[in-house]
């Protein structure tokens, strides 16, 4: 499946929802989200490891539901207009025995090599996706504002939801994780 999403940064989570409920889009989710993610060992060769780079692989709990993900970042050329949109394959299936299938990852090389926790909260409407999401951090000192992804099937589509939400003066990013961390300043979580 192709993902298209946008990050909107420091949004006020309260004005936002009340946005979306106005609109009536259905609440699909809230609670808080658990991932873990692996990477190959260290000893792997240097052309191993970069294309291993191009590649996220994690496991994810929310509520009593594990699912394995792997995005990879789009190689091809894209649109001049969707240079603002992070846009990633993404395979994702549930998985039911977490502990054989981390055995399974450790037999072909694979660690576990960060995590983090978040809060989340997701609407959905017109086949779009809108995750609200307030990361747990391990200490009180640090802190990331609450955000909002907008995922859709076009680039079209989160404009035009971007206009509908008035969040044209919002700070937009296509970061992963790890960029959105290191530009609050918060250690990542590594394992």
């Amino acid at each position: 499946m192709l993902e298209k999403e946008i990050k909107i940064l420091e949004i006020n989570v309260l004005d936002i929802q009340s946005k979306l409920e106005t609109l009536w889009a259905i609440k699909t989710f809230e609670w808080y989200i658990h991932d873990i993610y692996y990477d190959f060992h260290d000893e792997l060769t240097s052309e191993l490891k970069m294309e291993a780079n191009k590649r996220l692989f994690r496991v994810r709990q929310k509520w009593d539901i594990h699912m394995y993900t792997i995005k990879r970042k789009r190689n091809k050329k894209i649109e001049w207009w969707e240079k603002w949109v992070k846009i990633a394959d993404e395979w994702e299936r549930e998985i039911t025995d977490v502990d054989s299938f981390k055995k399974v990852l450790e037999k072909y090389g694979m660690k576990e090599t960060r995590e983090k926790k978040k809060y989340r909260v997701s609407y959905a409407l017109d086949w779009c996706e809108f995750d609200i999401d307030d990361y747990y951090l391990w200490d009180d000192k640090n802190t990331i504002p609450p955000l909002l992804e907008i995922e859709a099937h076009t680039t079209k589509e989160i404009h035009n939801w971007i206009k509908k939400l008035w969040l044209e003066n919002y700070k937009k990013e296509k970061w992963w994780s790890r960029k959105l961390f290191k530009y609050y300043g918060v250690e990542y979580s590594w394992l």
